[in-house]
């Protein structure tokens, strides 16, 4: 299964790849079990907006925030079907914890999984054999990496939720049913609202995420 990198969706995959920040999944972009307190009709405001600040905009840097800021509110707007992305983490941390090793802090002066990870590396050669089981039926495997090392991969009702794909990649996770039906209806959303300022533009109309187009109600761009 392919990993897209930098917040960019690929729809055969459901997976999302986001550049290493920190050693700890960035939340901001990561969704995670939890209601918003925003209205239906507040996110549809939103997202509007957000698709019509990228329809009239030429600027480069302009556009890579609103991408990024688009990217944050589908991660809030899948939030209320997502697992708890959150809790496995911390228990995947605890897991660790119990292989031993002493963890060396890196940056932020919280101790991560990664740290955990490292200070059990190359004590067990069995690390990457092992599943640790979590709470609610989730479970943390540790396989080598290509690049060397173990890396992170935290399943939870057979979706792996949250994997780590070693430095230089960071962070990625795979959708679950239900949030890849969110997600279409966020991106149906903000696509429907830029192309239709785009065609009234008459201009160059940004091309839809690939997952997207499997709904035949969606053109084939955006």
């Amino acid at each position: 299964m392919g990993i897209s990198i930098s917040g960019m969706v690929n729809s055969s995959n459901t997976k999302q790849s986001m550049l290493l920040s920190g050693r700890g999944p960035d939340w901001s972009i990561i969704p995670s079990s939890g209601k918003s307190s925003k209205s239906k009709a507040e996110f549809t405001n939103e997202i509007k907006e957000l698709a019509r600040k990228a329809a009239n905009t030429t600027s480069k840097a302009e556009l890579e925030y609103i991408h990024r800021r688009r990217t944050q509110l589908c991660a809030e707007y899948m939030s209320d079907v997502s697992p708890d992305r959150k809790a496995l983490y911390r228990q995947a941390e605890n897991a660790l914890k119990g292989q031993g090793g002493n963890p060396k802090c890196h940056g932020s002066g919280e101790l991560t999984l990664l740290d955990f990870l490292e200070a059990a590396d190359g004590r067990t050669d069995s690390l990457a054999k092992k599943k640790f089981a979590l709470a609610g039926g989730g479970m943390l495997t540790c396989p080598i990496l290509t690049s060397g090392g173990h890396g992170a991969d935290i399943y939870c009702q057979g979706t792996k939720v949250l994997t780590y794909l070693g430095s230089g990649y960071g962070w990625a996770y795979e959708r679950t049913p239900a949030e890849r039906e969110k997600e279409r209806e966020f991106y149906g959303i903000y696509f429907n609202e830029y192309r239709s300022l785009k065609n009234g533009q008459g201009a160059e109309l940004e091309e839809l995420p690939d997952y997207l187009e499997e709904k035949p109600s969606f053109d084939r761009k955006a």
